[in-house]
């Protein structure tokens, strides 16, 4: 057991840039939008194409193996502080209301996103938000004092596996049933 902060070498915030130019700085944006809850995991389907110099990149391009946390946003029902894995080969940045979160060696990125999830799911971000005007900013600090389990890399690895295997066939029955509902509702 340990603080969460033991596992990570930066938590960096994003950046928005400018609008496209249609020049060598654009680059995929990653927004919140952007996370797919269920599977933890970024989509990028159509991404936000976002202007974004080198200079500006620097500690904020995002590689496959970051986890992405949710910095401000959020709501009653969904209060802010999601963490999802970014697994995508391309580069991007990801917005100003994430933070780019880059984990230590040893550390397995899809594990880590399970571990931040079931603390997402008992509310345990709750305790780190502070609220004004509506809106919910996430005490990062706040967070990564709370504690978690860190097993090996090889049971790390070994979890995240059982884990990917078990939901993915949790997926398949949601989509099979979503499909039967579909023919009935015809």
């Amino acid at each position: 057991m340990d603080r969460l902060k033991a596992s990570i070498v930066s938590s960096k915030n994003g950046i928005w840039g400018d609008e496209s130019k249609g020049d060598e700085n654009d680059i995929p944006c990653v927004r919140v939008a952007d996370f797919d809850r269920q599977k933890l995991r970024v989509e990028l389907m159509e991404p936000t194409i976002r202007n974004v110099t080198s200079r500006e990149r620097e500690g904020r391009t995002l590689n496959k193996g970051d986890l992405l946390l949710e910095k401000s946003g959020g709501g009653e029902n969904q209060p802010v502080g999601c963490v999802v894995l970014y697994d995508d080969e391309r580069p991007a940045v990801c917005s100003n209301f994430v933070a780019r979160v880059q984990l230590k060696p040893g550390m397995v990125s899809s594990y880590w996103r399970y571990v931040h999830a079931a603390a997402y799911a008992v509310r345990l971000t709750t305790g780190s938000i502070n609220q004004t005007s509506g809106i919910q900013n996430l005490d990062q600090d706040r967070y990564y004092n709370e504690r978690a389990a860190f097993p090996p890399p090889e049971e790390q690895t070994a979890i995240a596996i059982f884990l990917d295997r078990e939901t993915a066939k949790i997926d398949a029955l949601v989509a099979e049933q979503e499909k039967l509902i579909a023919l009935l509702q015809e």
